[in-house]
């Protein structure tokens, strides 16, 4: 067997696997702690020192998560092992009579599709965060080991992502799991030599020196000298708590924690086009970025008959319900506002092009400047027949609640409790199409702003956030449409020639001066005479 070489925490999961009695093992921490590459290691060296040692990697995705963060790490970190490693799926890695198979499952569906008949030794699911406790439970079944040792499953986490909840309630507050059942390893960033590696030699100190130091010492040497573990250390306080502390509370500062859920509000295509109705109202909102993200939502809003949400989405209601549809992403960076548009136009099937009635942007990027971004994307926009900006709300604490007041009522499948417990059945409800992959993945991870609770933390101008940029263009398409503030006379005036013919906005804006004018003017006192 050829050395492999573990890092010390490494070391604490591989002695969990092989000597500790829990069968449910999590590995969770900070970013860039080496969870990942320990697992691999970890795992073949089971493999080598086990004759018929049966492994599975789990990960949601394939090309974006399981190609990069295994099998071309494998083939990297292990070059002998190339030969024995097939990398299409279902790919496979074989070490004499032992196997590891590498498995992604996109949703419960293919979970059970997946594992239905699998007998492992050890699965390792990957960011397990992005898991439900359901799926986990299902995978679980094929940990089934048929040699003499006891079948195990491995979650490798961030802390933060659209299941977190779940695994803090088994490995922190110690739920759902017996304890006996359960182990429990910290990874974190300053843990892993390798973001260090160069400036230890050149400040004269070996990887042994490192790891003798003290857990503090070694925090604070990554945090001063790596360039990414410097990165985590000094971001947002409330993102650093997640990512380089990797501190179990931070999940509290998660804004959707208790309102949204993945698999209720994710749609899938087919029934995002039963859904899509000729008579539903279209609009479309864009959080304007060229340095940053440039993010644009594309949504429709349809009332829903009781019979109809059976048999459509299941739900038992007992009056219609408004189902707000987001369904189509554009993220998009580097560009100018006339290609922007462009974009817009490109990704918007021509017969649908003329349903959109109306499309909410940044509000600074709306003025009557002929070489602002609003009025240049008008231009673009209008010859396609689709209609130009007009300002978003940008209301923030407005928008994050009705977000969080959409995501509870589809959670509660249009049901929610008042303050006395009793049930009622909301208004309006929200689903996202699987299309917005972005704003599926932003949403768990949007964080409180602990100076002001009711508010999200808010991107730094300096670094760019896909994130916060998804979600607000998201707070943007719902809160402009759906709870707009009070409009004034100028926004009415600037939607209505929007939409107007060239023809009729000359009259337009005289009367929009006229009733300015009348607005300004101060009314005649007459002497009141006895």
């Amino acid at each position: 067997m050829p050395e492999i070489s573990l890092q010390p925490k490494q070391s604490k999961l591989y002695d969990l696997i092989v000597d500790d009695p829990a069968t449910v093992i999590g590995a969770g921490g900070g970013r860039g702690a080496a969870k990942s590459s320990g697992a691999d290691r970890v795992a073949i060296t089971l493999m080598y020192e086990r004759e018929g040692y049966t492994v599975c990697m789990v990960m949601r995705t394939w090309v974006k998560q399981m190609v990069p963060f295994h099998l071309e790490a494998i083939r990297r970190d292990f070059p002998w092992l190339r030969e024995n490693l097939t990398s299409s799926p279902p790919a496979m890695l074989r070490i004499g009579s032992s196997r590891m198979e590498f498995k992604y499952a996109e949703n419960y569906d293919s979970v059970v599709e997946a594992f239905r008949s699998g007998n492992y030794d050890l699965i390792i699911i990957d960011q397990a965060e992005q898991f439900s406790w359901r799926e986990i439970v299902e995978i679980r079944k094929a940990a089934r080991s048929k040699g003499n040792h006891t079948a195990k499953i491995v979650l490798l986490f961030n802390m933060r992502g659209q299941y977190i909840q779940d695994l803090r309630k088994v490995f922190h507050l110690g739920e759902i799991l017996e304890e006996k059942d359960r182990a429990f390893v910290k990874f974190n960033p300053w843990d892993n030599v390798e973001w260090v590696r160069k400036e230890l030699a050149e400040n004269g100190y070996t990887v042994g020196d490192y790891y003798r130091w003290t857990d503090e010492q070694r925090k604070a040497y990554a945090a001063e000298r790596g360039p990414y573990t410097r990165q985590l250390a000094s971001d947002d306080p409330v993102i650093a708590k997640a990512d380089w502390e990797g501190d179990w509370d931070s999940i509290e500062g998660a804004y959707f924690a208790n309102s949204f859920d993945l698999e209720a509000t994710r749609a899938a295509a087919g029934l995002v086009a039963r859904l899509k109705k000729p008579w539903a109202q279209y609009w479309y909102a864009q959080d304007w970025g060229r340095a940053h993200f440039c993010v644009t939502y594309w949504a429709f809003r349809i009332a829903v008959s009781p019979a109809e949400a059976k048999d459509w989405l299941g739900w038992e209601l007992v009056k219609p319900i408004n189902i707000t549809v987001v369904h189509r992403e554009l993220v998009l960076s580097d560009l100018e506002p006339h290609e922007i548009a462009q974009e817009i136009i490109n990704s918007t099937p021509e017969p649908e092009r003329g349903k959109y009635r109306s499309f909410y942007l940044s509000p600074e990027c709306v003025t009557d400047e002929p070489r602002s971004i609003g009025s240049q994307q008008g231009v673009v926009l209008r010859g396609a027949g689709m209609p130009g900006p007009v300002k978003a709300d940008n209301d923030r604490i407005g928008g994050w609640g009705l977000m969080a007041s959409l995501f509870k009522a589809t959670r509660g499948q249009g049901w929610g409790k008042d303050k006395e417990g009793k049930p009622f059945q909301y208004d309006d409800a929200i689903l996202i199409s699987a299309d917005c992959p972005q704003l599926l993945d932003s949403i768990p991870i949007g964080m409180r702003d602990d100076k002001n609770i009711n508010d999200m933390v808010k991107t730094d101008k300096g670094q760019a956030r896909l994130e916060m940029d998804c979600l607000d263009s998201a707070r943007y398409l719902l809160k402009s449409m759906l709870a707009p503030k009070r409009k004034t006379e100028d926004d009415k005036f600037n939607e209505k020639m929007e939409v107007a013919k060239p023809v009729d906005r000359l009259m337009l804006a005289f009367r929009h001066e006229q009733s300015k004018k009348k607005r300004v003017e101060k009314p005649v006192v007459r002497p009141s005479w006895k």
